[in-house]
């Protein structure tokens, strides 16, 4: 290889290898925890995050006096499902699996190691059917360098997910080819790993009628993020895919290829506390779990809730435990996502280096099959580029 490519194709391994700018790191970390919505009961002026705190110390009865139509295990924070769907849809697309390989696998016995960079564009400003702006709302957003807590919304949301990664792929016999990935998403503290498999139904043609005929294969990938301790995302993409090689000069291939792809998201929730800035231990003046056991229990039916201390009195008079905050720990619903889309990309093989290219996009609106979810964002895209070797 001439030595300008080798510096060219060096440069663009480092630059698809270096890692995000540390400054921004953690802002586009999600935040579920604030993708609540209020109940009826809650007068405009006030969130059930502010009436949890206010519940807490010594002014709670105060407080209560002051809105009499409260009515504390009435106050608490629902879940914002359809914020969380619209989050877990656009979060797993981005995460989804990229081909970046020709049909044709690397052969029996054959070994590809790569550097790929994937930029997925997210709907940043969206606002969904709740009226949420679920990305600003959802992800923690900058530290403050005063007091060096993340913002309480985030104001200027990333318009692309940045998902750098390494890929290992294997040739196997009888045209099989095995993948794993692992990679980090810039701007988190989430990690993304997975495993590919591929199988060419049809390759190795280059002469006669069937030389004419494109490599055809079929397979499937999954991807899962780790490091969120508040959910679980995994997404599985089942592809068919159409290639053909062509021989340049110098003995490079170029091959372009086409694809499309089923995803499947799967997003579950974890317990999520909604007021993260109160302990419902304190709140209530915790005296052990309702056991008989418990000297503070108060039986005759002992179910092991919380016992409380700390007491209000309701506006009819009655007294009941301060323990409302315990309700403020959630599940969000589990979400099972259904999308299509199409991908287009090129190789560039010369010797044992290659570089690709590729987009994908999608083929229906995400609400398309889950307007049952609440999901509303416009069409997603993503652009990948990757370097390696192939031998």
């Amino acid at each position: 290889m001439r030595p300008h490519r080798k510096l060219v194709v060096a440069s663009f391994v480092a630059a698809i290898a270096a890692p995000a700018t540390p400054a921004r790191a953690g802002d586009m970390d999600p935040a579920p925890e604030r993708l609540y919505l209020n109940p009826r009961v809650i007068p405009d002026q006030l969130t059930c995050q502010q009436v949890a705190q206010n519940l807490t110390g010594k002014g709670a009865q105060q407080f209560l006096d002051m809105h009499p139509a409260l009515v504390p295990n009435a106050s608490s924070c629902l879940p914002n499902n359809v914020s969380w769907a619209n989050l877990m849809s656009e979060l797993g697309y981005a995460i989804a699996p990229a081909a970046f390989r020709p049909a044709r696998t690397t052969g029996f016995g054959g070994f590809a190691i790569g550097f790929e960079a994937s930029f997925a564009h997210i709907n940043a400003g969206a606002i969904d059917a709740t009226g949420t702006p679920y990305w600003q709302v959802g992800t923690r957003g900058p530290v403050d360098p005063a007091t060096h807590q993340f913002s309480v919304v985030n104001k200027n949301p990333d318009s692309f997910l940045q998902i750098y990664t390494v890929d290992v792929r294997k040739g196997l016999p009888y045209g099989f080819e095995l993948g794993g990935v692992l990679g980090y998403v810039a701007n988190t503290s989430l990690w993304v790993a997975g495993g590919d498999a591929h199988w060419a139904l049809l390759e190795g043609y280059r002469t006669g009628a069937l030389g004419y005929l494109p490599d055809v294969a079929i397979g499937g990938g999954v991807r899962t993020l780790a490091g969120a301790p508040s959910f679980f995302l995994t997404t599985v993409g089942l592809d068919v895919q159409l290639s053909k090689p062509f021989t340049l000069a110098d003995s490079a291939v170029l091959t372009p290829y086409v694809s499309g792809q089923r995803l499947i998201i799967f997003a579950d929730s974890s317990v999520v506390d909604l007021t993260p800035n109160v302990d419902p231990l304190q709140q209530c003046g915790y005296e052990g779990p309702n056991v008989p056991s418990n000297p503070y229990a108060k039986g005759p039916v002992y179910d092991g809730t919380p016992v409380c201390r700390n007491t209000l009195n309701t506006s009819s008079g009655s007294t009941i435990a301060n323990n409302s905050d315990f309700n403020n720990n959630v599940t969000f619903q589990r979400a099972r996502i259904h999308r299509w889309r199409g991908i287009v990309g090129l190789t560039y093989r010369y010797g044992v280096l290659y570089l690709a290219g590729e987009l994908a996009m999608d083929l229906e609106d995400p609400s398309a099959e889950n307007a049952n979810l609440g999901v509303s964002g416009s069409r997603q895209w993503t652009i990948s580029l990757g370097a390696g070797v192939m031998f």
